[in-house]
């Protein structure tokens, strides 16, 4: 079974000046999270992650981008999200996950309105709900849990 985190990017980013994966370029809270999980050997392997940026729109974990300082705003969530669907849209087509998290503050959620639609019925979507503490909680909870359950490491 194949898992998908989808992720917004972070105001706190390293300001390392040459290009660096997305997976590693951000650094707040959730990407703390990601990263201390990996470090311990309890990210699940069977786990993709796509994160969406104000700058870059659709990123993979693994794309190089470079340091920027941008905050993303209603109109740029909008302006985004025919192209992140489409990115989106192509991204699934070879893909088959069995469940997705979305975990994203109500401007980045424009930008991916509407992706349900690419996706087979059985793929069940989880938004997580709250704050920014509450929403990392539940992260965290569903990547252990996910790992957890079938014996990854």
């Amino acid at each position: 079974m194949n898992y998908l985190l989808i992720l917004s990017c972070s105001k706190r980013k390293l300001k390392n000046p040459t290009p660096m994966l997305a997976l590693e370029r951000y650094d707040g809270v959730n990407y703390r999270v990601i990263k201390k999980l990996k470090r311990s050997g309890k990210f699940p392997k069977n786990l993709d992650i796509v994160i969406i940026s104000v700058k870059y729109g659709f990123l993979r974990a693994m794309d190089l981008i470079g340091y920027y300082e941008l905050l993303m705003t209603e109109q740029q969530a909008l302006k985004l999200r025919f192209d992140v669907l489409n990115e989106l849209e192509e991204f699934f087509k070879d893909k088959n996950y069995e469940e997705i998290f979305v975990n994203l503050g109500k401007t980045y959620l424009l930008a991916i309105d509407g992706f349900e639609r690419f996706l087979p019925e059985k793929t069940k979507v989880v938004y997580a709900e709250g704050g920014i503490g509450q929403k990392m909680k539940e992260m965290k909870e569903w990547l252990v849990s996910t790992g957890n359950n079938y014996n990854l490491r």
